[in-house]
C-alpha cells in the first residue's frame, strides 16, 4: 500500500479482521514487532505528537504569528493532530474489537479519514515549501503571490484536492457479522485487480513520488540560498536593526522549514520504496516487515513539528513564552487577589 493507505497496513490485519492480535505469533520476530507497535510504541507516538500539535496550534493562533507560512502550519497541526487521534483511538480500541460501531468506524471513518488528512499533511509541507522557494528565489514576486489570502486559497485548494484523491478509499471494505461479531470484507471495487490497481499507483504517484521530488528538489536549493545569504550578510554590515531581525526571522524560519523537509523525506522515501516493492515476487513476511518500519518513520514524521519548532524558530519560542508567562502573572495574581491576607491588607488599606 502506498502512503495514502498506510493507516490500513500499520496495523496489520487488525482493521479488516477487528481480532486482537495473536499472542501464538509473537514468538515470531513480524508477530513481536506488530505487538510492540501497536500496544506500546504506536500509541506512545500518537500521544505524544497530539499534545505536541495542540501545543503548536495554542502558539500558532495565540502568538500572534499572522504571516502567511504559518497559516500552512497552523492548518498543517490540525491535520497531523487529527490523524494522530484517529490512529490512537484504532490501535487502542477499534482495531481490537469485533462490534459493529467500531468495525462502521474502521471501514468509514478511520481508514477514508486518516488517509485524508495524512495526504493533506504532505501536500501542505509541499504548498509552504513551494512558498519559500519562491519567496527566496524572487522575493519581488512572492510579495504578491505569498499574501495572506492567495496562501488561504491554496490551502483550501490542497485540502480539496486531497480529500477528492481520498473518496475512493470510503469504498474499500464493508461491515459484514452476526450477533456481536463484525468484521470486515473487502468490497469490489477493493478486490478488483484493474480498478484498483490503477487507483493504487495513482495514490504513489500523487502522494508520494511527486512531494518527495518537489521537496528535494525546493530543500537543496533552500540549502544553497541559506549558505549564500549568510556570506552576503557579512559583507553587507547590514546595521539597521530592524531589518537585521527581520532578516534573522525570515531565515530562522526557512531553517525550521528545512528540517521540516528533511523529516518528511526521510519519512517518506522508505513508503516509496515499499510501495514499489509491493508490485514484485516479494514474501509476506519480507513486506510486512518493511511497512512496519516505514509507518514507524510516518508516525514519526506526524509527531515531531512541535520538536523542531522549538529547536529552530526562536519566533516560535518567544510567542511560547509569552503567551504561557502571560497565563502565569494572570493565575498568580488572580490566587493573590483572593488569599485572605491579601483581602485584609486592600481592606486596611480602604479604611
Amino acid at each position: 500500500m502506498n502512503h495514502s493507505s498506510i493507516v490500513h497496513e500499520l496495523y496489520g490485519n487488525q482493521s479488516s479482521t477487528g481480532q486482537h492480535i495473536n499472542l501464538n505469533r509473537t514468538t515470531t520476530s513480524q508477530g513481536i514487532a506488530s505487538m510492540i507497535l501497536n500496544i506500546y510504541i504506536g500509541p506512545i507516538l500518537c500521544a505524544f505528537g497530539i499534545c505536541g500539535n495542540i501545543m503548536n496550534l495554542i502558539v500558532l493562533f495565540k502568538g500572534r504569528l499572522t504571516d502567511s507560512p504559518y497559516l500552512y502550519l497552523k492548518t498543517l497541526a490540525l491535520t497531523d493532530m487529527f490523524a494522530l487521534t484517529l490512529s490512537l483511538v484504532h490501535m487502542t480500541i477499534s482495531g481490537k474489537s469485533t462490534m459493529y460501531v467500531w468495525q462502521f468506524f474502521n471501514a468509514y471513518v478511520f481508514f477514508p479519514l486518516a488517509n485524508f488528512f495524512m495526504a493533506a499533511s504532505v501536500w501542505l509541507t509541499v504548498g509552504v515549501t513551494i512558498d519559500r522557494f519562491i519567496y527566496v528565489k524572487a522575493p519581488l514576486f512572492a510579495r504578491g503571490y505569498c499574501s495572506r489570502k492567495r496562501a488561504r486559497v491554496r490551502i483550501i485548494l490542497i485540502l480539496c484536492f486531497t480529500l477528492l484523491v481520498s473518496v475512493p478509499r470510503f469504498y474499500c471494505y464493508t461491515v459484514n457479522g452476526n450477533g456481536d461479531i463484525f468484521s470486515l470484507t473487502k468490497s469490489s471495487f477493493r478486490a478488483s485487480i484493474t480498478y484498483y490497481r490503477i487507483y493504487n499507483i495513482t495514490c504513489i504517484v500523487i502522494i508520494h513520488v511527486a512531494p518527495l521530488l518537489i521537496l528535494m528538489f525546493c530543500n537543496v536549493y533552500l540549502i544553497c540560498a541559506l549558505r549564500n545569504a549568510k556570506s552576503t550578510r557579512e559583507e553587507l554590515h547590514i546595521r539597521n536593526n530592524r531589518e537585521k531581525d527581520w532578516q534573522r526571522d525570515q531565515r530562522r524560519f526557512t531553517i525550521t522549514l528545512i528540517s521540516i523537509v528533511l523529516v518528511s523525506i526521510i519519512a517518506i522515501v522508505p513508503s516509496t520504496i515499499v510501495d514499489f516493492v509491493q508490485f514484485f515476487k516479494t514474501s509476506f513476511n519480507t513486506y510486512r516487515k518493511l511497512r512496519l518500519s516505514s509507518n514507524l518513520l510516518l508516525l514519526c514524521n506526524l509527531s515531531m513539528n512541535f520538536l523542531l519548532y522549538c529547536a529552530f524558530n526562536k519566533r516560535f519560542v518567544r510567542a511560547m513564552k509569552t503567551i504561557f508567562c502571560k497565563d502565569k502573572v494572570r493565575f498568580t495574581s488572580m490566587k493573590r487577589s483572593r488569599s485572605p491576607n491579601s483581602t485584609i491588607n486592600t481592606y486596611a488599606v480602604d479604611n
